[in-house]
């Protein structure tokens, strides 16, 4: 039996290639196959090691700030005169959940030396952020000027200071980046659907504060140069997505698109019988357009078998048989901290089930 193994990383526990690792090691600790394992992402977390990896690239290492400015070491990773970036990287999610003082700013600092040492094409993987600023600290980072009620420069935009934007200037601003938004979701920048409503809750915010950021979301789209409330995607990190797209323009692609040209994704899965892939938490997100649900439309399009095996499954059903590490005597606190062990138990579970299919 061929078998391909395709997850996504499992946030705050295992990266993708050490989810690939324990299921390929609880199938083999049953029965011998023929295994691939091809550690994925979409536009989120492990992105760009997963490009950097299919693309044979490098990494380059540098300081920058995180959402609450503290300065972290980060990271870019490239090939030929290609840069690929990580919103993660500097302004990712912490446990730390305050979105309105947290700033994207980080992300503009690894673009600016991401440009500095040359190069001009940049792939942004999208998700995974902490922040929902609506870009503008990204923005700053990259010489755009942003001025509140009084004329006075907002020096580090952050969620709480977008209704206070009166004013902005994009003349200095880092010129001639060819960018590429590599998207894990097609969400708008605000209304219902957009940054602040759908994602401001799991960053911290309250229901007073989700409609605050989602009016500042509104305030900053009056002052870019184009208006981007119906671009598709623009509301990806927080509206990161939107506002370099609305300076900068570029192409908004699935991430996932971006990494199955890039690994043959389509060729692999034909070339299967069985495969599988997970995620951290599979629910009504994932069918926005995440990694899991993408997959299993692609297996349903070969006609081949799709397991999901996830940290945790809420109220969603996706391919042929899913598999979840919380159960009722194992919380998800258990599931995070022991996610190895169980997914090599579970990937047992699995081939036996398969066995008496």
């Amino acid at each position: 039996m061929n078998i391909l193994i395709v997850p996504d990383s499992f946030k705050g526990s295992l990266s993708s290639k050490e989810v690939c690792e324990n299921i390929k090691a609880g199938i083999d600790s049953i029965q011998k196959h023929s295994i691939t394992c091809l550690p994925f992402a979409d536009g989120g977390e492990g992105f760009g090691e997963c490009l950097c990896d299919f693309c044979n690239g490098n990494i380059l290492y540098t300081y920058c700030s995180d959402i609450y400015l503290k300065k972290v070491k980060g990271h870019i990773y490239t090939y030929g005169d290609t840069a690929i970036i990580e919103t993660a990287t500097a302004s990712g999610l912490q446990k730390k959940k305050d979105v309105m003082n947290a700033t994207s700013y980080g992300t503009g600092e690894l673009i600016k030396f991401a440009v500095s040492k040359g190069f001009k094409n940049i792939i942004l993987g999208l998700g995974g952020s902490g922040c929902c600023d609506a870009g503008a600290g990204a923005l700053a980072a990259l010489g755009a000027v942003f001025r509140d009620i009084d004329g006075d420069e907002i020096d580090f935009p952050a969620g709480k200071d977008l209704n206070n934007i009166y004013g902005a200037g994009f003349t200095n601003i880092v010129k001639d980046i060819n960018f590429t938004f590599a998207c894990d979701v097609e969400n708008v920048f605000f209304g219902k659907n957009g940054a602040a409503y759908v994602f401001a809750k799991q960053k911290g915010a309250n229901d007073k504060q989700v409609k605050e950021l989602d009016d500042g979301l509104k305030m900053i789209n009056a002052f870019l140069p184009r208006d981007i409330r119906n671009v598709k995607g623009g509301g990806s990190a927080g509206g990161i997505c939107g506002a370099l797209y609305s300076v900068y323009g570029g192409k908004i692609k699935s991430g996932f698109d971006i990494l199955s040209e890039a690994a043959d994704l389509e060729e692999k899965i034909k070339a299967s019988d069985i495969v599988i892939t997970g995620e951290g938490k599979t629910d009504k997100q994932t069918l926005m357009g995440k990694l899991v649900f993408k997959i299993s439309e692609l297996c349903k399009k070969y006609d081949k078998k799709c397991i999901v095996m996830s940290g945790d499954i809420e109220n969603v059903k996706l391919g042929d048989k899913m598999y979840s590490l919380v159960e009722k005597n194992i919380s998800k606190e258990d599931a995070i901290k022991n996610a190895d062990n169980l997914l090599y138990e579970k990937a047992k579970l699995v081939i036996k089930d398969l066995n008496k299919a």
